[in-house]
């Protein structure tokens, strides 16, 4: 169930019309909140040179941990955001079953705004969390999947059919959509009919 309406592919314009971007994979990053404080490693989609003449500097690892240390809980999706101001936008599923709406500045990751989505007591939202609490992958481990030598723009949580995060990316000035199973972590490049039953490999499923 889609909880966004896709901004990413304003971010990905951005990108493709002279923008710059860096991803870096790296390892040890969690996006369901401990108890640690040590700080995710992986740098995923740091862009900047946007239309409105900000510049994104906190990464997809950033953005990440700060959602999740406002609102403890697991992931569900984060987007980058190219509008007046741009912002990393997430959902969040907190630990007390609530769904948390989060903006962060994309500059250094501050929160800008939270907020309890209240309209989220539908049969649909509790099926999409209990499969959420399921998936062996979480979002950021399902960027490094796709991320490499690439600069993934939105991961989003997909409970339509088979459970998989939908990853945007941006390579070689191309924008992709990629599917990352939720449980096996294999990449599948995305149909045009967006049928994420398709097996054609897409890079390491390591």
């Amino acid at each position: 169930m889609k909880r966004h309406i896709v901004i990413a592919s304003v971010a990905a314009a951005a990108l493709l019309t002279g923008g710059t971007a860096v991803a870096i994979a790296g390892s040890g990053s969690t996006d369901r909140a401990r108890s640690s404080s040590t700080a995710p490693e992986a740098q995923i989609a740091q862009a900047s040179g946007t239309a409105s003449g900000t510049t994104a500097r906190a990464s997809f690892s950033d953005a990440a941990e700060a959602a999740l240390k406002a609102v403890p809980g697991t992931l569900a999706s984060l987007d980058l955001d190219h509008g007046a101001r741009t912002t990393w936008d997430a959902d969040v599923l907190g630990d007390d079953g609530t769904w948390h709406e989060i903006t962060l500045d994309a500059s250094d990751a501050r929160v800008l705004s939270q907020r309890v989505d209240r309209d989220d007591n539908d049969p649909e939202d509790a099926a999409e969390a209990a499969a959420l609490k399921k998936a062996a992958v979480t979002a950021t481990e399902a960027a490094r999947k796709a991320a490499p030598r690439s600069t993934v723009t939105s991961v989003e949580f997909d409970d339509d059919g088979i459970p998989a995060w939908e990853v945007e990316v941006v390579r070689g000035h191309t924008e992709h959509e990629l599917y990352v199973d939720a449980q096996s972590g294999k990449v599948t490049q995305a149909p045009a009919d967006d049928d994420h039953d398709n097996d054609d490999d897409y890079g390491d499923d390591d």
